[in-house]
């Protein structure tokens, strides 16, 4: 696994991290070995790599790769702390799998279409290993008309709309609807966070549709469900990592084990997202690939490549190696990396997904809890964003101290978000 010139100029500790945030196939094992070897030899910072696996989430994931190469002389705390850390992975991987197979059951006796996204699954699909991957909650979509049975069937099952939900009037759930993607549940033995997604915010309502339809009928644990075709769920990923700015491994790392397995099409995956208007972020991951790994870029035509803005490759190489959590950052950290989240969505996100987040910046649903219209004046709503902005943000800043944002679940706090 040939290391980059960006990739050698940071800490061992980082470049070990980066070595075991992923499990090479076979093809790539001696590459992978060889990484671990060298990052290993220059005397890495013990504790700083911890943390590094902790702000990641690639415990599972680094603890196997590191036992690929046995005969290297950890310190004994370090595996310690690591196994400590690699079986609670596994063991909330498991939780969630219980979690997810009742959840399946019942949608399967609803005969609700249901369609796992990451998680469990996706840690089966690329390692054969449910507990390898880290997730701290659990994401699944249905179609936008099966929304409502989907939430009673949850509900059956003990799960809760989360505090911040609120009952809304008809056009504000037409609205809501319309500007989010998803519902968060928690449940009420264990906390378990579940999502109900009705789209990806990238997508089309036609482009939504067409996932579905060109989704593979799957089984798990003797449990239906749809399952994206693989370029659908190469470019799921590639946007799911890119609208958070790539700054965990451990999403680029699931891209890794994608690309090394050599059994994508790429020429097939840039064509589909160039209909989708992702083009430019396949390309950007692709190039992240290249440089965080060592992975080729595939042979496309220099007129493709030409289209990829330096530019776009600096923000995510830069919060990658961003020491702390998002929201443990300085304000002027958090402000820099606004500007770079706002250059690479400039960038690389589709026309429809810039468009939408103008639009979100005139939508809260705090408002529809702030001042409750009725339908007949929903209109008003819009000119007066600006005041009841002011009211949130500067003067009550919400119920619990805290202003609402446009999705305020448990999982979107500062104290809570675990992505």
């Amino acid at each position: 696994m040939p290391e980059s010139s960006w990739l050698e100029a940071t800490s061992p500790a980082f470049r070990l991290m980066i070595a075991t945030s992923w499990l090479a196939p076979d093809s790539w094992m001696d590459r992978q070995k060889l990484a671990i070897r060298q990052a290993i030899e220059a005397g890495p910072d013990w504790t700083e790599y911890i943390r590094l696996v902790d702000r990641h989430r690639t415990p599972a994931l680094s603890w196997a790769a590191l036992n690929r190469i046995p005969e290297f002389n950890i310190p004994e705390p370090v595996k310690t702390e690591l196994k400590k850390r690699s079986d609670a992975c596994r063991m909330q991987a498991m939780r969630h799998s219980l979690i997810l197979v009742e959840v399946l059951k019942a949608f399967n006796r609803a005969a609700i279409p249901v369609m796992p996204l990451k998680g469990p699954i996706l840690s089966f699909d690329l390692y054969g290993d449910v507990g390898l991957r880290q997730s701290k909650d659990l994401d699944i979509a249905v179609a936008m008309e099966d929304i409502q049975r989907a939430q009673a069937c949850l509900e059956n099952l003990g799960w809760r709309l989360d505090s911040g939900y609120f009952p809304l009037s008809p056009r504000q759930r037409e609205s809501f609807l319309l500007h989010e993607h998803h519902l968060g549940f928690v449940h009420p033995q264990g906390g378990c966070i579940l999502e109900l997604h009705w789209r990806d915010l990238s997508d089309t309502p036609s482009q939504t549709t067409a996932r579905w339809a060109t989704s593979i009928s799957s089984i798990w644990q003797g449990c239906s469900y749809q399952a994206m075709n693989p370029i659908d769920q190469v470019l799921y990923l590639c946007n799911h990592g890119g609208k958070h700015g790539w700054f965990r491994a451990k999403w680029l790392g699931d891209m890794a084990r994608i690309h090394a397995m050599g059994q994508m099409d790429w020429d097939a995956a840039v064509r589909e997202a160039r209909k989708a208007g992702q083009e430019i972020s396949l390309l950007a991951t692709l190039r992240l690939l290249e440089l965080v790994y060592g992975l080729p870029m595939p042979d496309l035509p220099e007129a493709l490549r030409k289209k990829l803005p330096t530019s776009l490759i600096d923000g995510p190489l830069h919060v990658l190696q961003a020491p702390e959590e998002p929201e443990e950052r300085t304000p002027v950290a958090s402000f820099r990396d606004g500007l770079r989240m706002h250059r690479y969505g400039r960038l690389a996100l589709s026309q429809r997904m810039r468009w939408e987040t103008i639009e979100r910046y005139g939508y809260c649903r705090g408002d529809f809890h702030v001042l409750h219209l009725p339908d007949s004046l929903f209109w008003a709503y819009a000119p007066l964003r600006p005041v009841l902005w002011f009211w949130r943000r500067v003067i009550r800043r919400g119920p619990t101290g805290e202003s609402y944002k446009n999705d305020p679940s448990p999982a979107s706090s500062a104290r809570h978000r675990k992505i």
